[in-house]
């Protein structure tokens, strides 16, 4: 079938809108009509080339929400019409990482994301000229419509608006689940976030979820700044200027929990110096290959000091979506504000602008 995506020819070149065909369908896949597709730093990442040398043409996008177009042959837990959500980690069930209970790590979907393929290792995108693109972080999101295995879709009640579950599968998953699921922040806990963009306010709202006494937000844009008080900040820091002595104002031992939400390794050791003793900085933020963190080694021991990685979230991903939606339902957990403007197909290259300049928070192609 025919669709148009955006798709990437060459690092740091502009996308473009390209009329595509999807190929048919194996038994465990489904086609997903895409209602709209959240826009994460990581898109624009691997549009410059950050990531390094993935394989081209790609159609990006690994967050949307739609309806089921069509269904393999072996699918039987969703039909045409059901309205579903995307996650971009496909989990197998059966390798050691599934079956120890961190399906986030799923050795098969991780491969499948970096080599820009289906979890099958198939690609089912073709240009007019019957070349392949590849499916970018795996799902290829940034299109009309898009071929999934069916383990990358969630079915969602149909009154939560799909524009509004649209952020749900990376920045909602990514950043609440850092917080509630890698860190564990507890009741009366002190906490930083350092980068308030789509993850980071995310983060915000998995402390505010978790109860943390101190949420303190440290970003280099006041926008940013501002609207994460609406998520659950308490304080805001700028970091222009001595970030850390402005925080030790606030709380002079440092915090229990830092993250860093930026992908910068030199805002991932500032997240460090802001913990105190017996602390632990979570890294969210995905930094290129080849990046390294310096830290003071004998602090990290003497003060017994804890550096942890979060992928994901540490996310059950197809679990902790429908947990998120419900907190949604409930009231406990904002989307409609994540959402800073909604764009047309084909102005993906105008979002990354806005969100280079601070403009946006979130950004959603509506199709």
């Amino acid at each position: 079938m025919k669709s148009e995506a955006e798709v990437l020819r060459q690092f740091s070149k502009p996308l473009e809108v390209e009329e595509v065909e999807l190929l048919e369908l194996d038994p465990e896949e489904v086609t997903v009509k895409i209602s709209a597709s959240g826009v994460c730093r990581t898109d624009l990442s691997i549009a410059s080339g950050h990531f390094g040398n993935l394989p081209l043409p790609l159609v990006p996008g690994h967050e949307a929400a739609g309806t089921v177009h069509e269904t393999g042959s072996s699918v039987s837990s969703l039909k045409r019409g059901d309205h579903v959500l995307a996650v971009w980690i496909y989990s197998c069930n059966n390798c050691e990482y599934c079956l120890s209970g961190r399906p986030n790590l799923c050795k098969h979907g991780n491969t499948s994301l970096l080599n820009a393929t289906l979890p099958s290792g198939k690609i089912k995108i073709r240009d007019r000229s019957g070349k392949e693109v590849h499916h970018g972080s795996g799902t290829a999101l940034h299109s009309d419509f898009a071929i999934l295995d069916q383990r990358n879709l969630v079915k969602i009640p149909e009154d939560v608006p799909l524009d509004i579950a649209s952020v749900v599968g990376c920045a909602v998953m990514t950043g609440v689940g850092a917080a509630i699921n890698t860190a564990q922040v507890k009741p009366g806990n002190t906490v930083a976030v350092v980068g308030v963009g789509g993850v980071g306010i995310n983060v915000v709202q998995g402390a505010r979820i978790a109860g943390a006494e101190k949420i303190i937000v440290l970003d280099k844009y006041d926008s940013k700044l501002e609207s994460a008080f609406k998520f659950g900040a308490t304080h805001s820091i700028k970091t222009d200027s001595d970030p850390r002595g402005k925080l030790l104002s606030i709380t002079p031992d440092g915090v229990d929990y830092s993250f860093e939400a930026t992908g910068n390794h030199r805002n991932m050791e500032l997240a460090y110096s802001l913990i105190k003793p017996g602390g632990t900085t979570v890294i969210v933020g995905a930094e290129g290959p080849g990046a390294t963190i310096s830290v003071p080694a004998l602090d990290l021991v003497g003060s017994q000091k804890t550096i942890k990685g979060s992928w994901y979230g540490s996310t059950n991903p197809r679990f902790d979506a429908l947990r998120y939606i419900k907190l949604y339902a409930a009231g406990k957990l904002l989307l409609n504000e994540l959402i800073s403007a909604k764009y047309e197909p084909g102005q993906i290259n105008q979002v990354f602008s806005d969100m280079e300049s601070g403009k946006i928070i979130r950004g959603i192609l509506v199709h």
